[in-house]
């Protein structure tokens, strides 16, 4: 889970590629990316206010966000990737996208959300083998 999310564009292609590599022909990969939205909004336990400037981010961009559930306010950089960047990597490298997820909270958990209830914060890829 997020393994993909501070490595460099340059590197996911070759590292989705050698995955790809490692499947049979029926296998699976499920790849849970952190979606675009969690680097612009605030919620239960991350908080993107001190960073504006991911507002202005491209794919590729670095991005930052803080943790907030923990004493260690440093923040965590990111490289920032889109559903289209995601969808490209995977095409060339051979992959298919069978199923694309962005779960939200139903808000019966007991959790103070912010906004896990309109907004998915990340995205669950399953992929397949072209």
């Amino acid at each position: 889970m997020f393994t993909f999310d501070n490595i460099p564009a340059p590197q996911k292609p070759p590292l989705f590629s050698q995955l790809r590599g490692l499947l049979k022909p029926d296998g699976n990969i499920v790849s849970v990316v952190s979606s675009p939205d969690i680097y612009l909004n605030e919620w239960a336990s991350f908080s993107t206010k001190a960073f504006p400037e991911n507002r202005l981010a491209k794919a590729g961009d670095v991005v930052r966000i803080i943790v907030t559930d923990h004493e260690d306010a440093r923040p965590v950089e990111d490289v920032l990737y889109t559903d289209e960047s995601y969808r490209e990597i995977y095409r060339k490298v051979g992959l298919q996208v069978v199923e694309m997820l962005k779960p939200l909270a139903t808000g019966t958990e007991p959790f103070a959300w912010v906004n896990e209830t309109q907004i998915a914060p990340w995205v669950i890829y399953v992929l397949q083998p072209n």
